[in-house]
């Protein structure tokens, strides 16, 4: 598996058709703001399980790590975008993006 965190934002990383790519962001519970992956245009990974949460403490609106897991599915390179976003406000840019470079053999 390779573990990815807020601190590797627009890296390059070279894995294999079969890896598991674990992103790691920050983002604070009962705030609205979700980390979403944007719409990917290849078809290089998919994502696998649920998005899960863990909290740095278990205090109402603590802050903690939101975990995605992905699986190389195919050769190729591509860009894998993360957007912070409230889901329900439509057309308003994202409070922050992360973004790294996948090359898959």
């Amino acid at each position: 598996m390779i573990a990815v965190t807020e601190s590797d934002d627009g890296r390059e990383f070279t894995l294999s058709r079969g890896d598991t790519l674990e992103i790691s962001l920050p983002a604070t519970s009962g705030t609205g703001y979700t980390w979403q992956p944007a719409p990917i245009a290849d078809a290089l990974v998919k994502p696998v399980g649920d998005t899960k949460f863990k909290l740095d403490n278990a205090m109402p609106g603590a802050s903690g790590q939101q975990i995605f897991r992905f699986s190389v599915e195919a050769s190729g390179t591509g860009t894998l975008a993360m957007r912070y976003i409230r889901p329900w406000e439509k057309g308003m840019p994202p409070a922050r993006v992360f973004t790294i470079r996948l090359i898959a053999r």
